[in-house]
């Protein structure tokens, strides 16, 4: 008994009537060796020197850069981790146990977690601070963190 295959091809049709209005400037991220001049830029965009590693900005609507806020990037680490074993959880609480690490990244980072095994899992993450997280989970295990 032989078989037969129908394909059909359905074709959509766009049609655009006319473009619409301009949407507001972006931003800027310029860059160069030395500190921003005046006339460099626009109010709102953002300044990098290559040198130094300062992040300059936003620029002022006065035109100047000389009351942005300034960054110092090389001073920012890119990543943290640190490791835990069972003896440093807290509790149950709850049900819920939990370990404090502390992290000094001054923001409050992305967050991975494995297993001492290797596995990645899913833990509930309290951003106690700019500098701590907690990590909760329902089953006690050692573990490290991943802060980027």
């Amino acid at each position: 008994m032989s078989e037969k295959v129908i394909v059909k091809e359905l074709k959509n049709q766009v049609i655009v009537s006319s473009p619409g209005p301009q949407g507001p400037r972006g931003r800027t991220i310029l860059n160069g060796s030395t500190a921003p001049a005046n006339n460099l830029g626009l109010s709102g965009d953002f300044y990098y020197n290559t040198e130094t590693t300062e992040f300059y900005g936003p620029k002022k609507s006065d035109g100047s850069w000389s009351d942005a806020t300034i960054i110092l990037l090389n001073n920012v680490p890119e990543h943290f981790q640190a490791s835990w074993e069972l003896n440093q959880l807290v509790g149950p609480v709850n049900g819920v146990y939990s370990v404090e690490i502390t992290h000094n990244l001054g923001f409050s980072p992305n967050v991975t977690v494995k297993s001492s095994a290797g596995d990645t899992l899913e833990t509930g993450v309290e951003y106690s601070s700019l500098n701590k997280i907690t990590l909760t989970m329902a089953q006690p295990f050692s573990g490290t963190v991943f802060l980027s």
